[in-house]
């Protein structure tokens, strides 16, 4: 059987408050060590479907099913999850994988053209960190992408997640190699903080 929680989106409400609602939840509903959490929705969602799967009980298994370009070439590939602190994006969490990820670029038709630019950002940012064979096929395929067509959005997005899969798979804990993911984000989270999530790090 599934239970279904329903929280806000937006980084406004990643807080310890909404995280213990979860956590509550879980509780209420009876959810045990062996029981599966799934995250629906954007890296909001699997942020703290994560965290919560860590956390609950000492650690429950979890999968995630990303719905906004955003989540699926970037907060879905390597197991950061966490919540902010009122100091400060990030600043609680863990790294904890998830069993499965399920990816299906179907669902980046229902984003606005404001929430799509914010996923191409992290895709551009991958290109320019390390995949020239991407970059290569963002400026061959511009029109494909901008128009959702699925193999350009299937190409793209598995061209990202294994080159993201490939930086995790060799420094899993952020030790060296893996801040190369981070490069732009570390400005794109000062902003939205200052400006009170208003601006989105995308």
């Amino acid at each position: 059987r599934a239970q279904v929680v329903v929280f806000p989106g937006g980084e406004q409400h990643m807080s310890v408050e909404t995280l213990m609602r979860l956590w509550q939840a879980c509780l209420d509903d009876g959810l045990e060590r062996g029981s599966t959490r799934a995250a629906l929705g954007g890296g909001v969602v699997s942020d703290f479907t994560g965290f919560a799967a860590a956390t609950y009980m000492r650690g429950c298994s979890w999968v995630a099913f990303p719905t906004t370009l955003l989540a699926m070439v970037d907060s879905s590939v390597g197991g950061k999850t966490g919540v902010d602190l009122a100091a400060g994006k990030n600043l609680v969490g863990a790294f904890h994988q998830p069993r499965m990820v399920w990816i299906d670029p179907e669902f980046l038709t229902t984003l606005s053209p404001d929430q799509f630019r914010q996923g191409m950002a992290e895709v551009i940012k991958t290109a320019v960190i390390g995949d020239e064979a991407l970059w290569d096929f963002l400026e061959g395929h511009t029109d494909a992408v901008r128009r959702c067509e699925p193999e350009a959005l299937a190409h793209m997005i598995s061209a990202c997640c294994r080159f993201k899969a490939a930086v995790v798979e060799a420094d899993e804990k952020e030790s060296g190699r893996r801040r190369i993911l981070n490069f732009g984000h570390t400005f794109g989270h000062a902003i939205e903080k200052v400006s009170n999530y208003e601006i989105p790090h995308g």
